[in-house]
């Protein structure tokens, strides 16, 4: 049953009193905190089950409505090419301006006006959670304590995380230099993958690794409206700048173990397309984004290449504004270190003059 303002109000001053003289702590809390009022069952509802907006009116309090304390979740979900456990939290709160949340005090973010936040968590064990309410002024009025515990996944394989992440895909033949190949089909998050001089998409070698990083980039380019990504070749038994890893003695490339990509131009549904070697503007060395661009195609080119850096989809990526054997692709590969446009990765990079 709901109550009237007036009950509310009465309950909410008996319930601080008893909170402030008589009721023990609740285990967590802060010493010296402020009380937390606690909304009794259902009146944090409204008729129909939804959690009711931030009320800043009335006494300050706060409570978790979800999750309960001593609740356990699992890494189960694939975020950024990383298991994850996404945890929905719902907060009740009356007399304060704001709601912020902290996980092993480190602030995670406010809630929404309905009192929602989502939070993915990456490392496992118990994590303490406050809900913090405040005046405008940023003062703490009230808070709210629990512990949830973080789990691994059952499965932490790169297979798995394949499967978690709906893709088509088959354990490939054994390849020279790959140590997991995975055959996987063009088809991914709503982009389609082809071959520069193929009429059709196919299936693609590569190392595991790379799948899961093809789903943040079809991610990315989706939001200019790409539907099609063509490229020119993922895996190839080669050195940096050519040869043969077996026989001369050189740096193998990413092109070597099938954990790099090159792009080489991107369509959109209604027949654009933002071609590398005629739409990307050569302004030379930019080691930091954004870079100049002088057109609509140029610019989306370059955005994309620096949100693949920025996101960390790909360790080191290399564009025509690096040397004249990129002209017409994007080089995107997992080498472990980061390297943009021109800041080269020492014991990755072919010698090139005039490159520091």
């Amino acid at each position: 049953m709901r109550l009237g303002l007036g009950a509310l109000f009465l309950a909410a001053i008996a319930i601080s009193a008893c909170s402030l003289d008589d009721s023990p702590s609740r285990a967590g809390m802060p010493s010296g905190s402020v009380s937390v009022l606690r909304p009794g069952t259902g009146d944090d509802l409204d008729d129909g089950g939804t959690l009711l907006p931030i009320d800043a009116s009335g006494p300050p309090s706060v409570h978790f409505a979800s999750p309960t304390d001593h609740a356990s979740f699992a890494r189960n979900t694939v975020e950024a090419s990383e298991w994850v456990a996404r945890v929905a939290f719902r907060v009740v709160s009356g007399g304060v301006a704001r709601v912020e949340l902290e996980a092993a005090g480190v602030t995670i973010g406010d809630v929404d006006a309905t009192g929602s936040l989502s939070y993915a968590f990456h490392g496992d064990g118990p994590i303490v959670v406050d809900a913090i309410g405040r005046d405008p002024a940023g003062l703490e009025l009230a808070r709210d304590t629990i512990t949830i515990t973080i789990t691994p996944p059952i499965d932490m394989g790169c297979h798995a995380m394949l499967d978690a992440l709906g893709l088509d895909w088959a354990v490939a033949a054994p390849e020279e230099g790959v140590a997991d190949p995975v055959r996987v089909q063009p088809h991914i998050g709503g982009v389609t993958y082809r071959y520069e001089t193929s009429s059709t998409p196919e299936a693609m070698l590569m190392d595991c690794q790379l799948a899961p990083r093809l789903v943040q980039l079809s991610q990315l380019v989706s939001t200019y409206g790409v539907v099609e990504i063509e490229h020119i070749g993922i895996y190839n038994y080669r050195c940096i700048g050519g040869g043969n890893p077996d026989t001369d003695g050189c740096t193998p490339s990413l092109h070597a173990r099938a954990m790099a990509i090159d792009l080489h131009a991107f369509h959109l549904a209604d027949g654009t397309v933002y071609d590398v070697t005629t739409d990307f503007v050569i302004t030379m060395r930019h080691d930091t984004c954004p870079i100049p661009s002088s057109s609509s195609a140029d610019r989306v080119l370059k955005e994309s290449a620096c949100d693949l850096v920025q996101r960390r989809i790909f360790q080191i990526v290399l564009t025509p504004n690096y040397n004249s054997d990129h002209r017409d692709h994007f080089h995107c590969d997992l080498t472990e270190g980061s390297m943009y446009l021109g800041a080269g990765a020492w014991g990755v990079d072919p010698v090139i003059d005039g490159l520091d």
